[in-house]
């Protein structure tokens, strides 16, 4: 009889260890089940937080009228225009063209766009090494591709002044929102992820 009870209290005992091991497992994943939406919510604060700094530091920057990256856009497209057959000239941020008159203004240099992608990388969760390689291969990309869209914009002004307005307002407009998001895109497959897996031991 004693050797029965032994019995029984052992078996009750290891139950209630079981009992215990599986409730603390469910804990967990309960946890980890909160934990996505919760890394999700953090990130999109972060974004917030990140690109409202980087327009507050931009705006106190404006405020001291050093914003030389302006004329540095309008002379560099005004070059190339001028390379490719479209007569202008530049004075400072203003480029006179055949049928047009642009004010190249901090908006037109694609800051906003660098800003953007600055926040998009920075609040992302990733190891410093990826954030430096997607920053320092991002930024030159997003600058180019702006200057790009204003010699397009050039061409469009010099042959086809109608649609000036609507080609910029609109349809580069989109392109460059969608560009910004498909080159963060690009940088978490062919970046972060891959360094997560090599991070993985084997």
């Amino acid at each position: 009889m004693a050797g029965k009870k032994r019995k029984q209290r052992q078996k009750a005992e290891s139950g209630t260890v079981v009992s215990a091991a599986r409730s603390a497992q469910g804990d967990k994943a309960t946890t980890k089940s909160h934990r996505p939406g919760l890394s999700r919510f953090r990130t999109c604060v972060l974004f917030a937080l990140i690109l409202a700094a980087l327009h507050a530091v931009l705006w106190l920057f404006s405020l001291t009228g050093h914003m030389k990256w302006i004329y540095s856009t309008a002379a560099l497209v005004s070059w190339l225009l001028n390379a490719m057959g479209i007569s202008n000239t530049v004075d400072l941020n203003i480029i006179h063209l055949r049928n047009d008159t642009w004010n190249v203004t901090s908006e037109c240099t694609a800051i906003n766009a660098v800003l953007l992608f600055i926040a998009f990388v920075g609040a992302y969760s990733s190891q410093l090494r990826s954030k430096v390689i997607g920053l320092s291969a991002g930024i030159p990309v997003i600058i180019a591709v702006n200057i790009l869209r204003l010699v397009a914009l050039g061409w469009v002004t010099e042959y086809w002044p109608r649609f000036a307005g609507f080609f910029h307002d609109y349809i580069w407009e989109s392109i460059f929102v969608f560009f910004i998001i498909f080159l963060w895109y690009l940088w978490i497959t062919m970046v972060v992820q891959r360094e997560k897996i090599s991070s993985v031991p084997g």
